[in-house]
């Protein structure tokens, strides 16, 4: 009977030993929340929560009941396209090319040659570097400006943004006037 108890005794105090070991806590902790910031672009799939915050740089999937399947972009290669779910953030560098009825296609256009343009839904963010040359009442077209030759003037859509080094020129009717002043 004392062999008994002392065993089960010792086997409580090595048990509870290794569950409020602070080493063993954080480790396996910080390695979870580390694979979710520094995962690399390939298959890294999560489920979480569905009440969860997406951490930066990831997009919702799928989403079921309880939790959602979210995806790293990290890493994404140029013109890399993805199908997210509807209410997905979209995270820099990545424009929504359209929305379907169970979600949207996205793409990743950092990387793109100067001039490279692509047609994009109204509310797709458009990337630093990038400027709208069109809208549509439903879309827009956005080209990207990085590479342009020092002094070039572009003609762009009054609403554009304009991309770092670039000035305001002037404005017509048909949109407004953007001088690059970059020198790469």
């Amino acid at each position: 009977m004392f062999k008994k108890m002392v065993f089960s005794a010792l086997s409580v105090a090595v048990f509870s030993a290794v569950l409020t070991s602070p080493i063993q806590a954080t480790s396996v902790g910080g390695q979870k929340e580390h694979s979710l910031v520094s995962a690399r672009w390939s298959s890294d799939e999560e489920w979480i929560r569905k009440s969860a915050a997406v951490p930066p740089g990831w997009v919702v999937i799928r989403e079921d009941l309880g939790s959602k399947l979210i995806k790293n972009t990290a890493g994404a290669p140029y013109g890399t396209e993805l199908r997210v779910s509807k209410y997905s953030p979209v995270p820099a560098g990545w424009v929504v090319l359209r929305d379907e009825v169970a979600g949207r296609v996205i793409k990743y256009v950092i990387g793109a040659t100067y001039r490279t343009e692509f047609n994009v839904t109204k509310f797709s963010p458009i990337p630093t570097g990038w400027v709208m040359s069109r809208e549509n009442y439903d879309s827009k077209t956005i080209m990207n400006v990085v590479g342009a030759p020092y002094g070039t003037v572009l003609l762009v859509s009054k609403y554009s943004p304009v991309p770092p080094g670039w000035v305001y020129e002037g404005q017509t009717a048909a949109g407004m006037y953007i001088k690059n002043l970059n020198r790469y």
